[in-house]
């Protein structure tokens, strides 16, 4: 029954992200949507729109989705696709914000932020999504780790500790911190 609605739930917020974004505006070009962007953030900037609100952070999010979609080979569209899987995660809709983000990851291997993408794959996998996936967890520190050799050496321990200890659930793995700490 829960799955059930969680599909249909994920269902509804897709057909609004594929259909959002674009109403009200009149030039359809990429700068001109650019500019709409620019206009509703800066809105979000000067509070004239509760930026904590989820229907606002969804119509932000689709709209950054709608300039992914209609420019996905311009160098833009990573950095949209990004910022809607933060804005969605921000929010508490990591459903949503992974999904996003794994096609940031695939299509965009290049992208400039993409250890930033990565990490938040594995915290939201490890904390968020229920129930908690561990091989996805482990999925994406583990490229992380790969993908970036030169990470500081305390964040590269930090993740090899989490790698080391992922049958545990974060709040296990805290309270195993906590404990060593105290010895």
């Amino acid at each position: 029954m829960k799955v059930r609605l969680l599909i249909g739930l994920a269902g509804m917020l897709l057909a609004t992200a594929c259909s959002g974004g674009k109403k009200d505006i009149k030039d359809e070009s990429k700068e001109g949507l650019i500019r709409d962007l620019k206009q509703f953030e800066d809105s979000l900037k000067k509070h004239e729109v509760d930026p904590s609100s989820g229907d606002v952070a969804t119509l932000y999010a689709d709209k950054c989705l709608f300039i992914y979609r209609k420019f996905p080979k311009s160098k833009e569209a990573p950095r949209y696709l990004d910022k809607a899987h933060i804005i969605l995660s921000s929010v508490g809709r990591h459903g949503m914000a992974v999904l996003y983000a794994d096609t940031l990851i695939q299509k965009y291997p290049s992208y400039d932020n993409r250890p930033m993408v990565l990490q938040s794959m594995a915290s939201a996998y490890d904390l968020f999504i229920i129930p908690r996936r561990k091989e996805l967890v482990k999925k994406y520190y583990t490229l992380l780790l790969k993908e970036n050799p030169n990470l500081p050496k305390e964040e590269k321990e930090m993740i090899q500790y989490r790698l080391d200890h992922i049958d545990l659930t974060f709040d296990q793995m805290i309270e195993l911190q906590m404990q060593e700490a105290a010895k």
